[in-house]
């Protein structure tokens, strides 16, 4: 799979264990030949685990999700870089549930004097297949208020928060989005937000200043990955419209024009342990009349935790963009990946 032309340009958004999938399945079409040039843009809000305790007890930004980006892109998964970067220190005293990863772009920070230089030296050291951008240098700290009027300080807190999310918001307001970010955005040819949670990843990177607009400007293919299952918290019982609901109320209508959504039913026996959390499945009612076309392909894993698979899910993102136009249903499937030719 080569090709001389120019490589399609793809911005994924978000943060967490979601936009890793993504990260990695084109990460690896690349490497297989296909010409991409992927921007991650990362999450910054993060105030819990390793990534929080550097926060508060050294300032700058959480650096957990930025790590989780930059390896799903390495190249050298098994290299002593990426070794070290997955490293996490156990037993008892300061270091311990520490993520080394994460201790050395703190110190890259230090030495460069800015995460976006930090974060490209550790993807030197990785040797990722594409860049990771933090969205914004700022440390925004998240807050938000239920349905059940409970507000809610903090990622950490949002996460596990007793009820759905209504509404979420930074402060300080007006955070600023990192150099090269919106750069990015206008360059993009394809645009990928989420997988992930939808408050504390995906719209906690949309709601830094000028990012949605410039989502919402861009010339490329927009697409929302929908999450195959509630978050316990965040968003328990929400449907898929209401998380595009949920989009429209936080940074208007009309952000994305594709809704990527899995195909392949998933087994009694693998959902059961998520009833028991009173997690399930995000339901499609009520997607009637939505501006968005729906597509439907087969990007979950076949067992274990219920997840997005990497490969079928950047099969499934680069056969929309090959197929811009050819779908005229509300719901119709991807273009198969044995018709690409960029």
């Amino acid at each position: 799979m080569t090709s001389t032309k120019a490589p399609l340009r793809c911005a994924v958004l978000g943060g967490g264990n979601g936009i890793p999938s993504a990260l990695q399945g084109l990460a690896d079409l690349a490497g297989r030949g296909l010409p991409l040039a992927i921007t991650a843009i990362v999450a910054t809000a993060d105030d819990g685990g390793s990534s929080g305790r550097i926060r508060r007890d050294h300032g700058g930004l959480p650096p957990g999700d930025l790590r989780r980006c930059l390896l799903a892109l390495s190249q050298a998964a098994d290299g002593p870089f990426a070794r070290l970067f997955r490293h996490r220190y156990s037993g008892e005293g300061d270091l311990a549930g520490h993520s080394l990863g994460n201790l050395l772009l703190t110190a890259l920070a230090e030495q460069h004097g800015s995460y976006v230089a930090a974060v490209a030296a550790a993807g030197r050291m990785l040797q990722a297949r594409g860049r990771v951008l933090p969205v914004t240098e700022e440390a925004p700290r998240l807050e938000g208020e239920t349905i059940t009027g409970d507000r809610l300080s903090g990622e950490s807190r949002i996460g596990s928060a007793p009820a759905a999310i209504r509404r979420l918001w930074c402060e300080p307001q007006g955070v600023r989005p990192a150099d090269g970010v919106l750069q990015a955005l206008h360059e993009a040819d394809l645009v990928v937000i989420g997988p992930g949670s939808h408050f504390t990843s995906v719209l906690a990177v949309l709601l830094v200043d000028g990012v949605a607009d410039a989502v919402r400007a861009s010339h490329a293919v927009r697409i929302l990955v929908g999450n195959l299952m509630t978050q316990p918290g965040e968003t328990l019982g929400m449907s898929m419209a209401d998380h595009l609901e949920a989009l429209d109320r936080h940074v208007g209508a009309g952000l994305v024009d594709t809704v990527l959504l899995n195909s392949t039913p998933i087994s009694e026996a693998r959902l059961r342990p998520y009833a028991e959390q009173s997690v399930e499945l995000v339901t499609r009612e009520g997607l009637a009349g939505r501006r968005e076309r729906f597509i439907e392909a087969p990007v979950v894993n076949d067992d274990g935790k219920i997840r997005h698979d990497p490969a079928r899910l950047a099969e499934a993102l680069i056969g929309i963009v090959l197929g811009r136009g050819e779908h005229r249903g509300r719901v119709a499937s991807a273009r198969p990946p044995d018709t690409w030719a960029i």
